[in-house]
Order: structure tokens, then C-alpha cells, then sequence
């Protein structure tokens, strides 16, 4: 059986949460899903609610990391995906396609193609090359939806407690304890998942991939995660709550953006 983790908090921006709750209903195979859930702003608990199929957990965890330990503490699958929550899965077949992957590619871990749901060859570059380059150096972000045996998400004790490049943490223990059982191979599932450009739309395709690529440069430069996902969300309460949180430090690094 499949697990899947939803980590919700303030979802309703993007449009995706109806969509997403109703393909995972329509997903075929033994499952369970969660949705575990920040205090939000919005109708995101309310939207969920409407889907009685879907288990809840509420929390006052407060980043995604965070959520997605508490989903998969509780899941009772021998897999788990970890739901990206601004992204769907290919329709009916995703975790048929995850299941299949991880055995016959022979990993403990991996992904989906991905996509964006906006045409523009820089966004396409930015998916091929996620998906064909940086899958085989053993990352994937969350937006291509990261499935893993729960044995091997156990073994790394979960997501690595980050505000920000979590999944980046995460492949990398899921990649190491894959090598040392000698399955470390990231396997990619043939389905497209397709990933909410909201982002890109807003501040601008060229601006948002700056912006992207010099938070990397940041992150492997040792810099504080909470520092970068101030960067990263601007002015937005999207993975974690920064109400109570945000001072000068925060108002004056939005402006470098």
C-alpha cells in the first residue's frame, strides 16, 4: 500500500488544492492518504474537509518539513509519497507508476517526470534538465513528488528539519543509505507530474530563475535556511509562518528581490 503526505498551509493561492484532492481520490490501488495541516489563513482546511477519503491531521508544526514528518509518522504503508502541494500527479496510475519504478529500476527511492503548467522554453529547460540531469546526481525536489520505501525514510530519520531545500537535504540522505544497501539510484516514474508556475508568473520568468539559482549558491554556501526562505517567499506566508517572526532583518531582504 501507498502512502501520500499533503502538507497544507495556506494553499488556496494557487488553485491547485481541488485539483489535487480530486486526483488522489481518483487514484487506483491500496492507498492512504493524509493531509496534514498548518493553520492557515485560508479555506485550505475547509477544502479538505469536503473529501472524506482524506485522513487529517491538524498541527501547529510550522514548515513543510515539519508537516511532512507528522504524515509520515502516521503512515501505514510499506511506500510514502510526499506530495508537493502545488502539483499533480499524473491521473489514475501514479502510484501504480511509483510502485512499478521502484522495482523494476531497483531504488529505494524517486520521482516523477516533471512539468510546469506554463509553456516557455525556460521552464521546459528547467524540467528537462531536473529530471534527466540532476535526478542522476541524486536530488529531486519535492516538486516531482519524492516516493520512498517507508524502511528508507525511516533509516534517515525523515525530512531533515529545514525551512527551506528540505528535499534537497532529504535526497541526499535518501541517496547515501541507498548506496550503502546498494540501491541508490534515484528511480524516475514515466508519468508527468505537473507543477504550479504561479511563482514565475508573478515575479517573472527571468526573476524567479535568478532568484532560484542564487538561493543555491546561498544554500551551499552554508547559509541560515530560514535567511533563504525569507528570500524565497518574499512577502508570502507559503511554507512556513513568518507573522510573528518577520523583523527589519526580513523587510530589508525582501528588497534584494
Amino acid at each position: 500500500m501507498f502512502s501520500v503526505v499533503l502538507p497544507c498551509f495556506n494553499e488556496s493561492r494557487h488553485g491547485y488544492l481541488p485539483q489535487i484532492l480530486e486526483n488522489l481520490r481518483s487514484q487506483t490501488g491500496p492507498k492512504q492518504l493524509i493531509a496534514v495541516v498548518s493553520p492557515s489563513q485560508d479555506d485550505t482546511l475547509a477544502t479538505i474537509e469536503q473529501f472524506p477519503e482524506i485522513s487529517i491531521i491538524k498541527t501547529t508544526a510550522s514548515n513543510r518539513a515539519q508537516r511532512l514528518n507528522i504524515g509520515i509518522e502516521a503512515s501505514k504503508g510499506e511506500h510514502v509519497l510526499l506530495h508537493h502541494p502545488a502539483t499533480l500527479l499524473p491521473p489514475a496510475t501514479a502510484l501504480q507508476q511509483a510502485e512499478t519504478a521502484l522495482q523494476q529500476q531497483d531504488a529505494v527511492w524517486g520521482g516523477f517526470v516533471h512539468s510546469f503548467d506554463m509553456d516557455h522554453w525556460l521552464l521546459r529547460f528547467t524540467s528537462w534538465y531536473s529530471t534527466n540531469v540532476r535526478s542522476r546526481q541524486g536530488i529531486l525536489y519535492l516538486d516531482h513528488c519524492i516516493f520512498a520505501t517507508k524502511k528508507a525514510l525511516s533509516a534517515v530519520n525523515g525530512v531533515p528539519d529545514m525551512d527551506i531545500f528540505e528535499d534537497t537535504a532529504l535526497s541526499m540522505a535518501l541517496r547515501e543509505f541507498g548506496n550503502s544497501v546498494g540501491h541508490g539510484k534515484a528511480a524516475i516514474a514515466p508519468g508527468k507530474v505537473t507543477t504550479s508556475a504561479r511563482r514565475f508568473r508573478d515575479r517573472g520568468i527571468y526573476r524567479q530563475a535568478l532568484v532560484n539559482q542564487t538561493l543555491k549558491l546561498m544554500y551551499h554556501a552554508k547559509l541560515d535556511p530560514k535567511q533563504l526562505n525569507w528570500l524565497y517567499e518574499s512577502k508570502s506566508q507559503i511554507n512556513v509562518s513568518y507573522l510573528e517572526e518577520k523583523g527589519t532583518e526580513n523587510i530589508e531582504s525582501e528588497r534584494l528581490f
